[in-house]
């Protein structure tokens, strides 16, 4: 059983970050994790990293993207994923939706006539209208999560043992927690009520689901993060699952750099120098950001090493997923 998680305690300090292990450990427990963070911070790269993480100790993964064009895919060499699971690895499918995949399976599982759903979503005035509806695509897209995994999750006939969500920016993921409640207060009974009952009851329970909330190490996006951890704690008592913490400069002896011979130029010792620092900083930084993500969560933060790269292809994705469950090196 997982540790329940309750409200953060009062204290003078915050609680010192929990092996890195035994929080990855934690997420594999569950059966639903929600990655978000704000655009650029790598919360695709770190969902596709926990599906692979996942995946190779063992457990059934189904990663879920919404976006209309998938970013797992290209890794696996599939050019396209659709809203159908695709197996791209061994115990790893992968499936790409937007609003209108999820309008559609929401219904045709309340009408059971697909050509009927066919025809009718056929009409650009309805595709339209449910485009321009900020609050339909968070709640049809937690209903047809909900609905897979009480079906086809640990509960139903465990195809998945976990389903790892790569959500859009973080105020999609307050939609998700708020709608069922506001539908549940809405429809006081019938199925609307009993679907928005089910899905808040999965997204409340810390030993089915978890939130994984994403940040760099830099001022901004950590003030971001901390203030929609917040806004959740506050109006739904959430408390991350785990806060990652990417592109940390990895602790390194930069070596003897001098000044001696003379420097030319910042291409040549200075240029050299300049960068060690400037990455000797950006490392000070991070850990001087670590005591107050590891008070919002708990002490439940993954560090994950900056790479060095441009783009990452699957054997960078897979070194971040072997990082995911090992302390990192002390400064």
């Amino acid at each position: 059983m997982l540790p329940a998680m309750t409200a953060p305690p009062a204290h003078n300090s915050p609680p010192a970050p929990l092996p890195q292990g035994q929080v990855c450990a934690d997420l594999l427990q569950r059966e639903l994790l929600l990655v978000t963070g704000k655009g650029g911070v790598g919360k695709s790269t770190m969902a596709q990293a926990l599906a692979r993480h996942a995946s190779q100790r063992g457990k059934r993964v189904l990663l879920v993207e919404l976006e209309s064009v998938s970013r797992a895919g290209p890794l696996f060499g599939v050019r396209h994923v659709g809203a159908q699971p695709q197996r791209v690895a061994p115990n790893l499918d992968v499936m790409a939706l937007d609003v209108m995949d999820s309008l559609r399976f929401f219904a045709i599982q309340q009408l059971k006539v697909e050509t009927l759903v066919n025809l009718a979503l056929r009409n650009k005035a309805v595709e339209s209208f449910f485009q321009a509806v900020p609050a339909i695509k968070p709640i049809l897209v937690l209903y047809q999560v909900w609905h897979m995994l009480q079906l086809h999750g640990p509960r139903g006939d465990r195809t998945w043992d976990l389903a790892i969500c790569d959500l859009p920016t973080s105020g999609f993921v307050q939609g998700m927690y708020q709608i069922p409640r506001t539908l549940q207060q809405a429809f006081r009974s019938g199925p609307v009520h009993n679907y928005a009952g089910g899905m808040r009851e999965l997204l409340l329970d810390p030993q089915r689901a978890g939130l994984v909330l994403v940040t760099l190490p830099e001022d901004m996006p950590v003030v971001e993060t901390l203030e929609l951890q917040a806004i959740l704690h506050k109006a739904h008592g959430v408390v991350p699952a785990a806060l990652v913490l990417n592109g940390v400069v990895p602790a390194a002896d930069p070596g003897p750099l001098q000044t001696d011979p003379p420097l030319h130029g910042p291409t040549g010792l200075q240029g050299a120098l300049w960068a060690a620092r400037w990455l000797a900083n950006r490392r000070q930084r991070a850990l001087a950001l670590l005591p107050r993500l590891s008070d919002a969560a708990q002490g439940r933060v993954l560090q994950v090493p900056f790479l060095f790269r441009r783009d990452l292809p699957l054997p960078q994705i897979d070194e971040i997923a072997g990082l995911l469950g090992q302390d990192p090196v002390p400064a």
